[in-house]
């Protein structure tokens, strides 16, 4: 461990010193490693370097990308490389297990716009429900659904930007830039797996390839073809289950109490098989250009779940006469394409596009059983449909101006979008009940048998949702150079929808000050919104799942239930409304040395009306309403509201040096951080119904989610050099501490902070290959160790750590270019 630590030093000491150069660097090079990357995202008409933005922006390139993207999900790459975005490793949790839940300082992935060549991307058909994510009931847009291979570079708005690209923007912008090269391309597969478990054995194993090629359309156009696939086994880590399994003979234990197996939990990362492609292409017919890019891709996965002993109402001993292990089941397509023509009407330059998306998921359960339906239940089910679509359609203008001798840059436009959200029940047998009741003979006599298929999230034909809206905006930007070294710019945005979201304004004012040629001072504030999704509008659910409850995990049926049902109605639901946001930021943008540049930014972000799913109702009143519409009353029932007013403060820091070393080679070290707290200003009043039902809206543990549930801070420090051939990448990333309260003060779980290291080592074979070799979390690092009682053989780790709760993982790669 003490080599550890002086390994951390040492990198730490590496990254954050300004070493001398020891070569003259190139000026080309200068430009790009001084902060000098150009972007697009945050201005309109005018691109500028990521030290010149009024805004803070990330650029992530080709070459990062192609390096993490083989072993890691997108969104866990942005992870790696954003300090202030975070995903989390959900395991057992169906959806959440495959799109899992990610955000941006601080918010979740319902608070964060995703472009794709500066156009939006539609939202995924799965929504997040997992315990512990604080975008409950959002259905954001899945990052994973689009081919690394197909991306030339990400760049990352940390800055609200609602009033220049609508909804959705308050935590900032996601924009990934497709490839457009009209010649070479690329191919790369690895392998990998993790670190061998003393229980489990080495598990995880994946594979990936992925390929990129560009051609030329004649001598006008170039069509660029991306081609992913994957495949990953699921990974496990569990323990013993206590408890008999078995009903006792005669009334002594079973003996096969003695030799049953106890580590029948089989939660963790899903089993994925995936298949992804992309085309992006542009042809110049003059003084127009004709543009288009499409993504089109297809998954499998398959999460085990909680195992279900024998000797409950869960099973029938006829299918199942040792118990079983349910697993949830997802078949999911996902597609988006974009066409457009864009180019100069007078001083005008235009752009018209219109964009159409769809995800489609097929939810499942295999290897279980609906108790209710006796020893006739089927053991696989199809349980629902769920599908998002999305029409996009855009009319944007811009050209520059002088005023006074100054630039002024005008931009405007409009759009029309149409969103759908659709459920639909599947079997009837995962949902039916039939009425099975044990028979004499055994304890549970008497007793009936679970409704529904075990490890399943369940939707009834009364829960189906079909939703649809329109909506219809304008905006106008700004940006004036009011003098050579002062930047000022502006936005407003109209939206308006046809349903309860109704009328919205939203607007920014960003600017920024050259004190010196190696110093920008920045700022902004702008006001935002979020329109309720079609999801949290609609969606409803039964599932049988283990919750923790009173401060143990229990097996509960849990049913969600929409706004405007009588049984949400009963319980004092009201219509959303749109969430409201303020963000405030200052910061510094400065590169003092050849090839050295820092970033230091300040925020604050309040966000009002935020909507997320309420804690989870039980008592003898919630039992009577149930009952009095139709069902069995055993439910803890949850519905999406209004909730929390909150208030999200932090910084973020981000800086690169690039060292030529002479004959020792190059050197570039980056540091990044993070510390981002979130505390709930306000929270809404119980509804009088529930008051009179002793009950709470948001309870202490659902609270805790928001303000305890992740990280405070993270810190990244990594080291990337280059010696002829050999190429040598180490990377350093704490994440801080977290915890997760319960209603019950005594029964809080607090995890500390660790320090994950990540090493790759690669070397050019030829000019055109290259091998490389590498490891993340080299050291095996877990969280701590929960400390509820385990009651269902479970990981004995905290299970929403933000690095996971499974390990080391290896891997070797082979990339060519073509």
């Amino acid at each position: 461990m003490r080599s550890r630590y002086l390994f951390t030093t040492a990198l730490a000491v590496l990254t954050l010193l300004p070493v001398p150069a020891f070569a003259q660097e190139a000026a080309d090079a200068a430009s790009t490693e001084a902060g000098g990357d150009i972007v697009v995202t945050g201005s309109r008409g005018q691109p500028r370097t990521v030290t010149s933005s009024p805004t803070p922006i990330d650029v992530i390139d080709g070459e990062q990308l192609s390096r993490l993207s083989g072993s890691l999900q997108l969104r866990d790459v942005l992870t790696q490389l954003v300090p202030s975005f975070q995903a989390q490793q959900v395991g057992s949790s169906s959806f959440d297990s495959v799109a899992r839940p990610a955000g941006l300082r601080g918010l979740s992935g319902v608070h964060v716009l995703v472009l794709v060549n500066g156009k939006r991307r539609h939202n995924s058909a799965l929504i997040n429900l997992n315990s512990g994510n604080v975008s409950a009931g959002g259905n954001p847009v899945d990052l994973d659904q689009i081919p690394a291979s197909a991306i030339e570079r990400i760049e990352v708005l940390r800055d609200g930007a609602a009033a220049q690209y609508g909804s959705d923007a308050i935590a900032g912008v996601i924009n990934v830039i497709l490839k457009k090269n009209a010649t070479g391309g690329s191919l790369s597969m690895e392998v990998g797996q993790r670190y061998r478990d003393e229980v489990n054995g080495s598990d995880g194993e994946t594979a990936t390839l992925q390929a990129s090629h560009g051609f030329a359309l004649g001598e006008r156009g170039s069509l660029t073809v991306s081609v992913d696939g994957k495949y990953q086994n699921a990974t496990v880590r569990n323990s013993d289950t206590p408890g008999n399994f078995y009903f006792p003979v005669n009334g002594q234990p079973d003996p096969r109490e003695a030799t049953v197996n106890r580590r029948n939990y089989q939660g963790g990362l899903p089993q994925l098989r995936q298949v992804q492609g992309a085309l992006n292409g542009q042809y110049d017919l003059g003084n127009v250009t004709a543009y288009m890019s499409t993504t089109l891709g297809y998954r499998e996965a398959r999460v085990g779940q909680a195992g279900r002993k024998p000797n409950t109402t869960s099973n029938v001993i006829a299918i199942y006469p040792d118990g079983f292990t349910p697993y949830y089941t997802l078949q999911e397509t996902d597609f988006q394409s974009t066409a457009g023509l864009k180019g100069s009407v007078g001083l005008w330059s235009v752009d018209l596009s219109t964009t159409y998306g769809r995800d489609y998921a097929r939810s499942g359960a295999d290897n279980s059983i609906n108790a209710s339906l006796g020893a006739l239940s089927p053991t696989t089910f199809n349980t629902f449909s769920a599908a998002f679509d999305q029409w996009t359609n855009n009319l944007d203008v811009t050209r520059s101006y002088k005023i006074f001798g100054r630039n002024l840059q005008i931009s405007a436009g409009a759009e029309y979008r149409y969103e759908s959200y659709v459920t639909k029940a599947l079997d009837r047998a995962a949902y039916q009940n039939g009425g099975y009741v044990y028979p004499a003979g055994i304890p549970l006599a008497g007793q009936p048998g679970a409704v529904g298929a075990q490890g399943a999230v369940i939707v009834t034909p009364a829960d189906q949702a079909d939703i649809k809206r329109n909506v219809w905006a304008g905006y106008a930007d700004l940006a004036l150079d009011v003098t050579d070294r002062f930047l000022v710019t502006g936005a407003v945005r109209y939206e308006t929808y046809d349903d309860s979201s109704g009328d919205v304004w939203s607007g920014k004012v960003s600017t920024r000050y050259k004190v010196f040629d190696w110093l920008n001072v920045r700022g902004a504030f702008s006001t935002g919104f979020r329109a309720p999704s079609l999801a949290q509008q609609a969606y409803a659910q039964t599932s049988t799942q283990f919750n923790l409850v009173g401060g143990a995990y229990q097996l509960i049926e849990s049913k969600i239930v929409r706004s405007g049902s009588p049984i949400a109605n009963a319980l004092g639901a009201a219509p959303l409304k749109p969430e409201r946001s303020r963000n405030y930021s200052v910061g510094l943008a400065l590169t003092p040395l050849t090839g050295l540049s820092v970033t230091v930014d300040a925020y604050q972000i309040d966000l009002d009306d935020r909507i997320t799913l309420t804690g989870l109702l039980s008592n003898a009143g919630v039992r009577a309403i149930l009952r009095q519409n139709g069902f069995s009353g055993d439910q803890y029932v949850r519905f999406f509201t209004n909730a929390i007013d909150t208030r999200t403060r932090g910084i973020d820091v981000v800086g690169s040096y690039n060292i030529g070393l002479g004959n020792l080679g190059r050197l570039r070290a980056t540091v990044g951080y993070n510390h981002n707290e979130t505390r709930i200003r306000a929270i809404a009043p119980t509804p009088s119904q529930l008051a009179g039902l002793n009950l709470t809206l948001f309870d202490r543990q659902t609270q805790g989610y928001f303000t305890v549930g992740t990280p405070e801070d993270k810190l990244i420090l990594g080291a990337d050099w280059t010696l002829g051939r050999f190429g040598l990448n180490v990377k350093e990333t704490r994440y801080g501490k977290w915890a997760s309260l319960n209603n019950t003060p005594s029964l809080d779980q607090f995890y500390g902070a660790k320090w994950i290291t990540d090493v790759e080592a690669g070397f050019d074979v030829t000019d055109s290959a290259r091998v490389a070799v590498g490891a993340y979390n080299v050291f095996d690092t877990y969280p701590d160790k929960n400390t509820v009682p385990n009651t269902i053989g479970s990981s004995i780790y905290g299970s929403n750590s933000p690095f996971g709760a499974y390990g080391g993982y290896y891997y070797a790669r082979l990339s060519l270019k073509l």
